[in-house]
């Protein structure tokens, strides 16, 4: 790992929590990539402390899309900044630049009506299933890549979510009952990223199968007490990027130990995909198409599971 070099102290540099906080990741993780992989590379002040650049920040942003998307950090944390460019636009394939231009422009403009017309515009002309598919997966990475660039915000990102949420909540109440047992979907405590929690219920609800949705950052306990509280096809954890690491992975296990026998744990989203050493009995739904597939699989289970 390369050596950290005292260096005077400036005023843009971050300390690790500020890091943490201007690219979604949490800081256990990156003292995790930075004992094993020797990056990100802190700079040392006179004072001792460890510091880091702004531009550090923008190339983690960018190994951040590129975990979303599957890859590995022991692959991309070895990558420089245009190399990791190159990759994501290798793997963005078809993605609409004119879609994701038209997205900022309602972003940046704090234009919720239009945005929401947009959207609704959108989703009828391409139907439910590339809808929730393809087109929302390249409008966010395109989000993504724009906030990891500079072009947008935190302050966009999140109010292009919560106008999300709001149009899939009303799509879904619009839907017939679904089938019980219900799907249980939450987060962990201190998780705070909702959206995957409401493109997971509208799959489920589309595929015609009943939700408790419980919301994002419930305490393990409440988790544990909602999957014993009658029949239940199956838990449902959403995973943020920034959330993952170990602490997450050992919630987890704790949780399948404290679950009904035979209730299966589904773990979903972008941070689900770089937890390792899971326990038996928890299963990884990495994406939507993955759970519409695990749902139809279990069309048939009436009965459920219970605590009793």
């Amino acid at each position: 790992m390369a050596e950290d070099h005292p260096v005077e102290p400036a005023a843009d540099l971050l300390s690790i929590g500020d890091l943490a906080e201007a690219t979604g990741l949490s800081p256990h993780t990156l003292r995790v990539w930075e004992r094993r992989y020797g990056r990100p590379e802190p700079v040392r002040l006179p004072s001792g402390h460890r510091r880091y650049t702004p531009e550090q920040a923008r190339w983690l942003r960018l190994v951040g899309e590129a975990l979303a998307l599957g890859e590995r950090p022991g692959r991309v944390l070895g990558l420089g900044e245009g190399e990791l460019r190159r990759l994501l636009e290798e793997r963005a394939g078809a993605l609409d630049e004119g879609e994701t231009a038209r997205l900022l422009e309602f972003a940046v403009a704090f234009d919720a009506e239009g945005l929401r017309a947009w959207l609704r515009r959108r989703r009828a002309e391409l139907g439910p299933r590339v809808f929730l598919g393809s087109f929302l997966d390249a409008l966010l990475l395109g989000l993504g890549r724009a906030w990891a660039d500079g072009r947008a915000g935190v302050r966009h990102e999140h109010f292009v979510s919560e106008i999300l949420e709001d149009e899939l909540r009303v799509w879904r109440r619009s839907l017939p009952p679904g089938r019980e047992p219900p799907l249980i979907l939450t987060t962990l405590p201190g998780e705070a990223h909702g959206l995957g929690l409401q493109l997971a219920a509208l799959t489920a609800g589309l595929a015609g199968r009943s939700v408790r949705l419980l919301g994002p950052d419930t305490p393990e306990e409440e988790i544990l007490r909602a999957a014993s509280e009658g029949p239940a096809l199956a838990l449902g954890l959403s995973v943020s990027l920034g959330s993952a690491g170990i602490e997450t992975a050992r919630a987890v296990a704790r949780l399948r130990r404290g679950l009904p026998e035979g209730l299966p744990l589904l773990l979903g989203g972008r941070g689900g995909r770089t937890l390792r050493r899971l326990p038996r009995g928890v299963e990884r739904v990495e994406s939507l198409p993955e759970l519409e597939d695990w749902l139809a699989r279990h069309a048939g289970t009436a009965a459920g599971r219970t605590g009793s």
